[in-house]
């Protein structure tokens, strides 16, 4: 593991990308306990300054794939893949309200996201105002699945290795690679994926890595604090795989027939008192749809 965390720490102009054995080595010797907490801290930490490479990328999902069994939800075929591990810090989760008013038009969304103490609210918090279920297991997800399209899954009961890692972020004060292979995870393993990423990089290398694991659909978008929604203060851009074929894309807000309009007009607490909580936005998504 020494000569792995060494070989990416060498800084930006030394460092060098892990083989896809290395990858799956390091990242197996991570979850199997067989690395010390300090070998932990030094891989992850060396990873996010050199950043990961599409390969890397590929090699982790396949890695963390291997400790959790595909998730076998009914109408699957119909029904997209939507991970939810940005961070909201700013604006209300669009998100949710996006999604249901999708299901209620017939399309199938299975989304997965984590507890996160790290933001003033999280979108799970939000989920239980509006009593909506939050499965738990992968039995639960598949229940859920079977009753409505519309289904969350808390992923710790699903993948511990992968959740252990992403909790990660409140001792480090920041994101690991976790965050990018749990976008990638695809629980269910479904045709249709739609991502939410944060910084740039990512664009082409998340719709890469997704090609090289054999995804057959997939959009990833710069998204809103990295969800996987569009903004109104600026273009959001997006990749789309289809087929093996990637498309560049731009979403722009007249293109849905909204006005541009600054940042701040997205702010969760931009209602006055009492905003800026999970209440106040399980009641403002309640009174508009």
């Amino acid at each position: 593991m020494d000569q792995l965390i060494a070989k990416i720490g060498k800084g930006l102009k030394g460092a060098k990308d892990l083989t896809w054995d290395e990858a799956k080595f390091a990242l197996n010797a991570i979850i199997e306990g067989k690395a010390s907490d300090v070998q932990v801290g030094a891989f992850l930490m060396a990873m996010r300054i050199k950043t990961e490479s599409i390969s890397e990328l590929a090699a982790f999902t396949t890695t963390v794939r291997k400790w959790a069994p595909p998730i076998p939800l009914p109408h699957a075929e119909k029904i997209v893949d939507l991970p939810l591990y940005g961070e909201k810090h700013n604006t209300i989760h669009v998100v949710i309200a996006a999604s249901l008013v999708a299901a209620s038009a017939g399309a199938g969304l299975f989304m997965h996201g984590v507890e996160n103490p790290d933001v003033p609210y999280d979108l799970p918090q939000v989920l239980r105002h509006l009593q909506l279920p939050i499965a738990h297991t992968a039995a639960e997800a598949i229940e859920h699945g079977a009753q409505s399209p519309w289904v969350y899954m808390d992923l710790a009961g699903y993948h511990a290795p992968l959740t252990k890692l992403l909790d990660l972020r409140q001792a480090f004060g920041l994101q690991n690679l976790s965050h990018q292979v749990s976008r990638l995870l695809n629980p269910a393993r479904v045709g249709s994926q739609v991502i939410g990423i944060s910084h740039p990089p990512y664009l082409d290398k998340m719709v890469e890595a997704l090609d090289m694991l054999g995804a057959n659909r997939a959009l990833i978008i710069q998204g809103v604090e990295g969800f996987p929604e569009l903004s109104l203060s600026a273009p959001s851009l997006a990749r789309e795989l289809r087929s093996g074929h990637i498309s560049s894309l731009v979403f722009r807000p007249d293109d849905a027939g909204f006005r541009s309009g600054p940042f701040q007009a997205m702010n969760s607490a931009i209602n006055g008192p009492g905003s800026g909580s999970p209440e106040h936005e399980a009641q403002l998504m309640t009174q508009v749809l």
